[in-house]
């Protein structure tokens, strides 16, 4: 970590975040610490016992392979059915390739008539599986709704089940409307909540760029104004998130609309030893302070969190949280660099 020299400088631009940052929309943001986090299968216990008799009755090998949930509607499928959960519609939709593996599993060389029966009875055993197996604190009515035109359902979030029989992939798209979204959103963050421990109060999470290990008698020459520094870190995405002075968990930057936020990523942040004898100087682009509940949903890995801080490259310098100096974020041959304001 040194001070880049005159000519370095003239090298530096400055960083954009608004112009290099992944952009994230508000509803992904919104629920990625609930309904994008959860585990549909933890809440349908004995599901695949339900289609068990089936596959032996048939012959035929089924496996569960992925359910992941989606913010947005499905993609333009082809095959539809509709239901209601709790009078609030609902779709089940597939792609020709994964209807026509289903049938071809079942019922190979059908008519087209026999197809959509097979399909239709698969879509009414879902939805029956479904209601039996749920496992929520809420009871659900689960209907199935024939006269309803499935790509007529207005669906604002999908769960994605992913199957294969006889070692075919079926993809089978779930798409929920706003009311079951908010209530599976809730759902999921209560049970991150629950473990979380009463009275453990605010905490503040320092947004860290980089650190760097500076000799104490050298510091009055990094925060003085027009000093330009390579920080010697490639330029990224990637950041730290420090809480209560401490290493937390590495995050990706990510732009909401006009303001700054990160996605958590797997993994706790990694840390780096200062030498022995040299300050701690970190380069943070700030803080937000949150309690401990947020804090127990944000440490999800994949989480997200859009922050009242603007997209901007000024950034602080601290010791020991207390700040010390501001610069500008730069670029500098592939590499992060300041120049103190």
């Amino acid at each position: 970590m040194q001070s880049a020299d005159k000519e370095s400088r003239e090298g530096m631009v400055a960083w954009e975040p608004a112009r290099v940052l992944d952009p994230a929309l508000p509803d992904e943001v919104t629920y990625s610490r609930g309904f994008l986090r959860c585990r549909p299968e933890r809440w349908f216990p004995g599901f695949a016992g339900h289609w068990t008799p089936l596959g032996h009755s048939l012959s035929i090998e089924l496996k569960a392979v992925e359910a992941k949930p989606h913010i947005g509607a499905p993609p333009n499928l082809q095959r539809g059915f509709s239901g209601t959960i709790d009078d609030e519609q609902v779709a089940i939709l597939l792609d020709e390739i994964s209807s026509r593996n289903i049938v071809e599993a079942i019922a190979p060389g059908a008519s087209e008539i026999a197809r959509g029966v097979v399909l239709e009875y698969l879509a009414r055993r879902l939805l029956a599986s479904l209601g039996q197996c749920w496992s929520g604190s809420e009871t659900s009515t689960v209907k199935f709704e024939p006269e309803v035109d499935p790509f007529s359902v207005h669906s604002v979030a999908a769960v994605r089940f992913v199957f294969q029989i006889n070692n075919r992939t079926v993809t089978v798209w779930f798409g929920l409307g706003r009311n079951l979204l908010n209530r599976l959103d809730g759902l999921w963050r209560r049970q991150v909540q629950s473990s979380t421990r009463a009275g453990d109060g605010n905490a503040d999470i320092q947004i860290e760029v980089a650190q760097l290990a500076v000799p104490p008698s050298m510091l009055a020459d990094y925060v003085r104004a027009g000093t330009s520094v390579d920080l010697e870190v490639p330029v990224s995405d990637i950041v730290s998130l420090r809480v209560r002075g401490k290493s937390w968990l590495g995050a990706r930057l990510r732009a909401v609309r006009d303001r700054l936020g990160f996605e958590v990523l797997p993994g706790p942040a990694p840390i780096h030893a200062i030498p022995d004898g040299a300050t701690r100087l970190s380069i943070s682009l700030g803080s937000i302070s949150i309690d401990s509940i947020m804090l127990q949903e944000v440490a999800q890995p994949g989480a997200m969190l859009e922050t009242a801080l603007p997209l901007s490259n000024k950034v602080s310098m601290l010791i020991n949280n207390e700040k010390v100096g501001e610069a500008q974020l730069c670029v500098y041959e592939g590499r992060f660099a300041l120049s103190v304001l």
